[in-house]
């Protein structure tokens, strides 16, 4: 083949992405060894693959034609990995995850590391926005997300089902389940706006016609737990973001909708699920969902 395929990699990285920096954070390597890398192909070949200087960048009639090529090229080239190397996993990877619920994502390495002994793995914890804004930026190869907005090139294997339930301060009498007009007349500590939890919050109130008088925005669930703890007011927090904590209670919310429920779920780039690595993590999150529901009776949850 008179074609150098690493410089062809890196031109379908870029032909994928419409953008250098975003291709050249999915193969980790630098912006300017990237841009070298697809002049080198296009000098070498005298032909133009791609054109424009800012992103999304456009294909050229002949880069179309090369990225459809070279996406049945490598495509093929990751099954054959499949097939010759199913049960190999590259132990010098590093897996890098991202993730607004760190409970889970603690639960879910242990079980992967369980299975892959020799992983290394590196976390970033940050909101559900944040965490697909990673995602897709090719900062992380794998996200555990709550109710991640679905997207056509990545794919989703459900991990958990939480639920909303009532943090209160332990001194207080209040009654089990917590009625929502209860929680309402209480102030109402939050997360912030782009919050998965608040968003959550929110919509259980809107079912049930309900409008909190007094919000207070803390930002972090660290903060509104320390300040539940100290008697400031009441929060509503999913099941397993609430560590022990004797200075506080945590009890269900007298209530049957659905918006008290969230699922989670393992996200990767659809074409990633042929690495060994990544498919095997799929497989352990797939096996870890029934662990994960946190009542028997929202199956309807999980659909």
């Amino acid at each position: 083949m008179n074609v150098n395929l690493l410089h062809l990699r890196s031109f379908y990285a870029v032909a994928k992405e419409r953008s250098v920096s975003k291709a050249a954070r999915r193969l980790n390597i630098s912006q300017p060894t990237l841009s070298k890398q697809v002049k080198a192909l296009e000098e070498r070949h005298k032909i133009k693959l791609l054109e424009g200087r800012r992103p999304p960048l456009s294909l050229t009639p002949a880069g179309h034609a090369l990225m459809e090529k070279a996406d049945v090229l490598f495509g093929t080239a990751n099954e054959i990995d499949a097939i010759l190397g199913a049960a190999a996993i590259d132990s010098d990877r590093l897996l890098r995850v991202g993730t607004d619920s760190p409970p889970y994502a603690a639960a879910f390495l242990a079980a992967l590391t369980a299975r892959v002994p020799q992983l290394h793995f590196r976390v970033t914890i940050a909101n559900a926005s944040q965490t697909a804004s990673l995602l897709t930026s090719a900062q992380i190869d794998l996200g555990i997300i709550c109710e991640p907005i679905i997207q056509s090139d990545y794919s989703y294997v459900p991990l958990y089902v939480d639920r909303l339930v009532a943090i209160v301060p332990v001194a207080w009498t209040v009654s089990d389940p917590v009625p929502l007009s209860y929680i309402v007349e209480q102030p109402l500590l939050v997360r912030e706006p782009t919050s998965r939890t608040l968003a959550a919050v929110k919509r259980l109130f809107a079912e049930a016609e309900l409008v909190p008088q007094r919000i207070v925005e803390l930002h972090t669930r660290e903060m509104i737990r320390e300040a539940v703890a100290q008697g400031l007011g009441i929060s509503l927090m999913f099941e397993r973001e609430c560590p022990p904590d004797l200075r506080i209670r945590v009890l269900p919310i007298d209530s049957t909708s659905m918006a008290l429920y969230a699922k989670g779920y393992l996200a990767v780039r659809s074409e990633h699920q042929r690495i060994p690595l990544i498919r095997t993590a799929l497989d352990v999150g797939r096996e870890m969902l029934g662990s994960n529901v946190t009542e028997a009776n929202v199956t309807e949850a999980r659909r």
